[in-house]
């Protein structure tokens, strides 16, 4: 049973519902005699138990903290399927899985894959699509990303009002070596993260799908640390990547005990995987841009956006949008989506309706 889906809630609710009833019931039948002092207690405590875990799973449904039960026990695993069912109604294009056996990286792991509704239609039969990579947080999942930004409705709507072109999308994984968090960077000894990305995704989406394959054609959008990695290989890669969108996002590495040793102590590799250092090394390419989204209420976006926009200032191909309210989580930023959209259509031809 999903961690994050509705069945277990609505069970475990009712248990927490049902559980002080039945305590009650059996403490006033038995006056106290047929429940000791020890049987008492843990009736009490199992209540709460309840009662917590309830909140827990409502608040990790509505803010996807764990995605998973590999995620909240921290046991490490193979990248976990995709589940497809429910993800769009019809009229809201197509969800399929890809699974990605990367050459280059090594890493095996399955894509989501959205294609809109004009992808199946005569008229654009020899149209080769452009492309939108989509990140989602650590921990996630492209599935829950996809879910909780609403994607298929959003993506279909700004198509059928002419704010973009009809574009596909990709959702592959960043967790590639589960539960380490790689912050998307090619690991020395270790997984090749950045490559998975910049050239497996990527490739193997070419020979699925009917995509373009100029550079000018593939964006990249992300949240938290998709949105950092995102804007990383923008900067790292301009000949592949051209437009960056990030949805609370950092800036800089982060290396705690979910990363490990990233870098293997050099500050040069720790620069070199670093958005804020790379722009200041080179800049945007010419045609390049970037779009940073956060808000003054998310304490883990907000002050590592506003150093990014400090570094950028006066670039014209920056641009921003901070709300002056909401946390760290996807519910806060799903609502910009459609400016995103609107922006990749103003802003790049492959894009423009």
């Amino acid at each position: 049973m999903s961690l994050t889906g509705l069945p277990l809630l609505l069970l475990v609710g009712a248990a927490t519902l049902v559980a002080p009833v039945v305590t009650g019931l059996v403490w006033r039948t038995g006056r106290h005699r047929r429940l000791g002092v020890l049987g008492r207690v843990a009736a009490v405590l199992g209540c709460q138990a309840l009662a917590v875990s309830t909140t827990f799973l409502a608040v990790n449904r509505d803010f996807v903290f764990y995605s998973s039960w590999g995620d909240l026990l921290g046991t490490s695993a193979p990248t976990p399927a995709i589940e497809t069912q429910n993800l769009v109604r019809p009229g809201q294009g197509t969800v399929d899985v890809v699974q990605v056996h990367g050459p280059a990286s090594g890493v095996d792991a399955p894509v989501l894959v959205w294609r809109p509704p004009q992808y199946d239609q005569p008229a654009y039969a020899h149209t080769k699509f452009p492309v939108l990579m989509v990140l989602p947080g650590q921990p996630s999942s492209p599935a829950v990303m996809f879910a909780h930004f609403g994607f298929g409705a959003a993506a279909t709507a700004a198509i059928d009002a002419h704010l973009v072109k009809p574009f596909v999308a990709v959702f592959p994984p960043l967790m590639t070596n589960p539960p380490r968090d790689t912050e998307c960077t090619d690991v020395p000894g270790g997984p090749k993260a950045e490559t998975w990305l910049s050239h497996d995704v990527r490739d193997a989406v070419l020979q699925h799908a009917r995509v373009d394959t100029s550079a000018s054609s593939w964006s990249v959008a992300g949240y938290s640390t998709g949105a950092f990695c995102a804007v990383k290989l923008v900067l790292a890669h301009p000949k592949l990547f051209t437009d960056a969108a990030g949805f609370g996002g950092y800036y800089q590495p982060i290396t705690d005990h979910t990363t490990g040793n990233l870098f293997g102590g050099s500050r040069i590799r720790y620069d070199e995987n670093s958005p804020l250092w790379l722009y200041g090394r080179t800049g945007l390419a010419s045609d390049h841009r970037l779009l940073l989204i956060t808000s003054q209420g998310d304490p883990d976006s907000y002050g590592e956006t506003e150093k990014m926009l400090a570094a950028t200032r006066g670039d014209p191909g920056v641009s921003s949008l901070v709300f002056s309210t909401g946390g760290h989580n996807y519910r806060n930023y799903a609502g910009s989506v459609p400016a995103v959209l609107r922006w990749l259509g103003q802003g790049q031809a492959a894009f423009a309706p």
